[in-house]
């Protein structure tokens, strides 16, 4: 019985022995490769497989990166066009504020085409000057007594055929008018005549505060028109040169340059007010439109009305009427984004008589020709 008992025992233990061998076959031995696992497809569809995974009930701060602040970026800076007629009128070139139109050589006027064309007229007209009632006084009956009808002065390379004076304005003029022949690139011609304010008619030479004595600041924006032997026809308006030669800040040469092509009028308006208006502060602002990236010179004249001894207190004074400049100071910017700029100015009242300030703007080429000028505010400073 004992032998039985002993036997199956054994036999017990063997069979434990032999399932624990098979046990530990079936595991990989340490160190050999993981099973393969690459032949088991993914359960995630294919076009779900880059997808971020969404933890729920989960709030993620959010990285916020700033938008760029939105800047207009300027047009590329124009080619200067090309031209073949041409032409320049400057007005007391390199003179102090009180020059004057009466003086040798205050008008020079030079042919500058490219192709041989000559100039045959040249019209210049005063009545779109930011002074009022300045006027050609050939005959001494319009401003003071002392009078000057056209003098040439220099005339080198051409022939002067004559003149002649157009628009009648309070016993002057506001046009006058040249005519040429041959007068080609090279030519040279010089002249001088009278202008006056209408308002000091009647007073002896030069008037009060020298209001008889009109120079190229008191012009700017009259109209320049020059027509050629080809039949091309320029039209431009003087303003201020940006050269002062000797004369300093406040100088009175103006400029006409006529090429085709050149920059356009600009808009101006004085923000939240109007023009012409009386005003009690000196920092104003004004908003120019025009193209984007522009450069824009914004001009501010000090004017003053003159009065002392003229005949009967003055002729035909309108609100707002200067006869004299007095000061000056330019403002520079470029056209934003918008199509507009604002430009801090400053007005002046230098003299009791003075604080007519007289507003306008003129764009630039970009290579420093100026072109048609804005029409004129008229801010009187307490």
């Amino acid at each position: 019985m004992k032998s039985i008992t002993t036997r199956l025992m054994s036999c017990a233990l063997i069979v434990l022995i032999l399932a624990g061998v098979l046990a530990l076959a079936g595991r990989p031995a340490t160190g050999q490769a993981l099973p393969d696992l690459t032949a088991t497809p993914s359960r995630t569809p294919d076009a779900l497989a880059h997808l971020p995974m969404i933890a729920y009930g989960v709030t993620a701060t959010p990285t916020v990166t700033p938008s760029p602040t939105a800047t207009a970026t300027p047009p590329p800076t124009p080619t200067p066009a090309p031209y073949s007629a041409a032409a320049s009128v400057t007005i007391t070139r390199f003179k102090p504020i009180n020059a004057s139109t009466f003086n040798t050589g205050s008008f020079i006027i030079a042919n500058e085409s490219q192709d041989g064309q000559y100039l045959t007229e040249l019209r210049i007209d005063l009545s779109t000057a930011i002074f009022p009632d300045m006027v050609f006084d050939p005959y001494g009956q319009a401003g003071d007594t002392v009078a000057k009808d056209v003098r040439v002065d220099v005339e080198v390379g051409l022939n002067f055929v004559g003149h002649a004076y157009e628009e009648p304005h309070d016993d002057g003029f506001d046009v006058l008018i040249l005519k040429f022949s041959d007068f080609y690139r090279g030519d040279r011609f010089e002249f001088s005549v009278d202008v006056d304010p209408t308002s000091i008619r009647g007073v002896s030479a030069p008037g009060p505060f020298e209001s008889g004595s009109v120079g190229g600041l008191e012009l700017v924006g009259a109209t320049i028109t020059a027509t050629f032997d080809d039949g091309t026809v320029l039209v431009n308006d003087a303003f201020r040169m940006a050269d002062p030669g000797s004369a300093g800040t406040d100088h009175s040469g103006a400029v006409a340059v006529l090429r085709p092509g050149g920059p356009e009028r600009p808009v101006i308006e004085l923000v939240g007010g109007g023009s012409p208006a009386v005003v009690s502060q000196p920092n104003q602002t004004v908003r120019v439109h025009g193209p984007v990236g522009r450069p824009v010179i914004v001009l501010v004249a000090e004017g003053g009305l003159f009065t002392e001894g003229l005949p009967g207190g003055g002729f035909d004074i309108d609100p707002f009427e200067s006869n004299s400049a007095i000061t000056t100071r330019e403002y520079t910017a470029i056209i934003g984004a918008a199509g507009t700029v604002d430009v801090p100015i400053v007005l002046s009242r230098v003299l009791p008589d003075g604080g007519l300030n007289h507003v306008t703007a003129v764009f630039d080429d970009h290579y420093g020709r100026r072109g048609l000028v804005a029409a004129p505010l008229v801010l009187e400073l307490e």
